[in-house]
């Protein structure tokens, strides 16, 4: 190693498929590995979310990357990253998201020198179903191989990795106790800024302070069960006539809703839907509990966020999710596809407010003490130096 090399910032590049990726999954980030000494480059498809990293100090780099499989594309962007990854000599190339973590990869590994982690986020093959779900379980056999170090974001995650034979368990390892980004505990707080706002969202929505509303946030999608969330609600408005759903999100554009839950929705003055919002904190506030009913999910922030917030919540008994909730004392698990546990476990909440309340505070403690965001992200820098030192005392072997 040259006195020069010796000399210069750690550089870290953190490559995702999509710019919004970048963007959303490493909130408060950037400032503070710049802030401890690093150097950070961002690679991902162009788009307009790279303005806001860059806003950060952050360099970024667009490539011309695909969500889709398309095989002509894939071998362009696959060059441009070896090129890019032999110029720039990173010290650590860190990669998630599907497309991104094959392309990143082999491309790191061909270019050598850089020490290649692989944050692993959720399992997307189970979505899928003959050749393509092997194409899709291969591209993370791949991802993980070609890491020095992965990361599962959740203990069960980890542990769907290594029973579908993808990595052993010397392989994996998680952080804390999980979570891909931790939780802002202070914008996530039952401030009376927040209750108040709540109040304003409920009275432009048309929801009584006295109604009972159960709430969803993240994308409109048929595997995040939306489907039988809808069905769970009508179902108990037979029984209790002041209660509301209301939905936040947009629709999925890879997986989106079909016509006829959509068009439920809007027939019901009950169901109430808002898209993408940005304070999405006093959106859930408004809400007496939040459900994620999802079919696969790699943790479920949303959950660790709505708890934060003081809400009891109901998470699928899956992957992930089960790692966002504590069952019986944050909120309760729910069968994946199963509308009847759905259903009684909204029922459950819906005719105690003991318990809802009981909830809500032992989620805002547990969060507090585990999901701190500035702790999560403490623990990735420590991994970051680890990776950087092994280099070292490897090329100095």
């Amino acid at each position: 190693m040259t006195v020069k090399e010796k000399d210069r910032k750690p550089k870290i590049c953190i490559v995702t498929t999509v710019d919004v990726s970048l963007d959303v999954l490493f909130p408060g980030f950037y400032p503070l590995l710049l802030a401890e000494g690093f150097e950070v480059v961002a690679v991902s498809a162009d788009g307009p979310h790279l303005g806001n990293v860059r806003r950060q100090g952050v360099r970024t780099i667009a490539v011309p990357m695909a969500r889709t499989i398309n095989l002509t594309k894939d071998l362009k962007c696959l060059w441009v990253l070896y090129r890019i990854f032999k110029k720039e000599r990173f010290d650590i190339i860190h990669y998630s998201t599907m497309k991104a973590s094959l392309l990143s990869a082999i491309a790191g590994r061909l270019a050598g020198r850089s020490a290649l982690l692989w944050t692993i986020r959720g399992l997307l093959y189970p979505s899928f179903r003959g050749v393509k779900r092997w194409v899709v379980k291969s591209c993370d056999w791949v991802a993980g191989w070609c890491a020095d170090c992965v990361i599962a974001i959740s203990p069960s995650l980890k542990e769907e990795v290594i029973k579908e034979g993808i990595l052993p368990a010397s392989r994996i390892r998680v952080l804390g106790v999980g979570s891909s980004r931790g939780v802002n505990i202070e914008k996530f707080s039952p401030s009376e800024i927040i209750k108040s706002n709540a109040q304003k969202i409920r009275g432009e929505l048309g929801i009584k302070q006295a109604d009972f509303v159960i709430g969803y946030a993240g994308r409109m999608s048929p595997e995040k069960g939306i489907g039988e969330l809808v069905a769970a609600f009508f179902n108990i408005m037979k029984s209790f006539r002041n209660i509301h759903l209301l939905l936040v999100g947009d629709q999925d554009d890879r997986f989106p809703l079909g016509r006829e839950i959509l068009e439920e929705i809007r027939r019901e003055s009950r169901i109430h839907t808002v898209g993408f919002v940005k304070n999405v904190e006093d959106y859930i506030a408004a809400m007496d509990m939040l459900a994620m009913p999802t079919y696969r999910d790699g943790f479920g922030n949303v959950l660790i966020e709505a708890s934060a917030l003081g809400k009891p919540v109901i998470g699928s008994d899956i992957p992930g999710c089960r790692d966002a909730l504590v069952d019986g004392v944050t909120g309760y698990y729910a069968r994946p596809g199963d509308v009847v546990s759905l259903e009684t476990a909204i029922r459950r909440l819906l005719e105690d407010s003991s318990r809802r309340k009981e909830m809500g505070k032992a989620g805002r403690q547990w969060v507090v003490a585990n999901f701190d965001r500035t702790k999560v992200w403490q623990r990735l820098i420590l991994v970051y130096a680890e990776l950087i030192h092994a280099r070292k005392s490897a090329s100095q072997a």
